[in-house]
């Protein structure tokens, strides 16, 4: 499967893929028993079709990307469009919203000017619409699969009542049609935490997060509540930068993921994926088999150290992805 996509095509594309997003609800809930899952891949379309390829040989029901397809790698647009195309050609790929699809990171982060040099001044623009058309949530079976995790609305070290899903899907509709859509975190604060927020189970509810104002980190028990008020068991997230996976656990613990791992080890848990070769560390995706109550990690074969200059190379933005080995 190529990625090449010409000029006047790419905007087709665009138009299209937007077109058909904003038909699906903001919160997908999803039908069927085996998913792949797949973390940031952040300008690696070769991570994208690796996980396609994989997902063929493993037979799964569906694919959701998890968000961040551009922006640090180099092949932002490539990897865009390769994930737009497939979306359009299958109705079992879905494609979250993430915080980098956002016009804001795109200028701090390189895909803008990635855009504007290889499809001319007007692509950025119409990537934008596709942006606010992108569902932010999708339930498959038990287990929540967003960007980043638990939304709150106090915000403290106190205990609050958590989020219930109807709200979200209720605030995520009216911010697609908001003329701040552009820019979630200025649009709705709980649905811009979706896209932002990082789990500890060191802490019990929320912090303060370190990514920049409107970000907080929430904790075990924050998470656990969220769970079970929605009638969920299990959060699935990308975002943070880690070697492959990580959970942490109902408990507070956390633990890697090597191997297959049963659903009830990791109950009341957040699990990270990361799918992007650009921080040099381990690309995975996880395999979801609600049948057999079962999690398995898959590691990416190829060379695991992508580039260390470009865009966001160096020191970390305060809006950026935190590594969990430095917290």
């Amino acid at each position: 499967m190529g990625s090449g996509t010409g000029f006047d095509e790419s905007f087709s594309l665009l138009e299209e893929a937007a077109g058909r997003l904003a038909e699906q609800p903001a919160v997908l809930r999803l039908s069927g028993e085996r998913f792949l899952v797949v973390g940031d891949t952040h300008g690696y379309p070769e991570v994208s079709e690796w996980a396609l390829r994989v997902a063929r040989e493993e037979g799964v029901d569906a694919v959701v990307f998890l968000g961040d397809y551009v922006d640090r790698g180099p092949r932002g647009v490539e990897n865009l469009e390769l994930v737009l195309r497939v979306f359009l050609e299958n109705d079992n790929v879905y494609l979250l919203r993430g915080n980098h699809e956002d016009p804001g990171m795109n200028l701090s982060y390189g895909f803008a000017e990635e855009a504007y040099e290889k499809r001319g001044e007007n692509y950025f623009g119409a990537a934008s619409i596709v942006y606010i058309a992108m569902p932010v949530a999708a339930i498959a079976g038990p287990v929540l699969l967003v960007h980043a995790g638990v939304p709150c609305k106090k915000c403290s070290m106190s205990p609050e009542p958590p989020v219930s899903l109807e709200e979200i899907a209720e605030r995520a509709e009216k911010m697609r049609s908001s003329d701040k859509a552009f820019y979630p975190l200025e649009a709705d604060p709980v649905i811009g935490q979706l896209l932002w927020n990082d789990p500890r189970g060191t802490i019990e509810w929320f912090l303060p997060g370190p990514r920049g104002p409107g970000t907080y980190l929430y904790g075990r028990a924050a998470w656990r509540e969220f769970l079970r008020e929605n009638g969920l068991s299990l959060i699935i997230r990308g975002h943070e930068v880690v070697d492959g996976t990580h959970a942490w656990l109902g408990n507070g613990g956390q633990r890697v993921l090597e191997g297959e791992v049963g659903l009830g080890e990791l109950e009341y848990g957040v699990v990270t994926v990361f799918s992007s070769l650009y921080h040099g560390r381990r690309a995975a995706v996880l395999l979801l088999d609600l049948g057999e109550e079962k999690l398995k990690p898959i590691y990416y074969p190829g060379d695991t150290h992508g580039s260390e200059e470009g865009p966001g190379s160096g020191e970390e933005g305060a809006r950026d992805e935190s590594v969990l080995g430095n917290t």
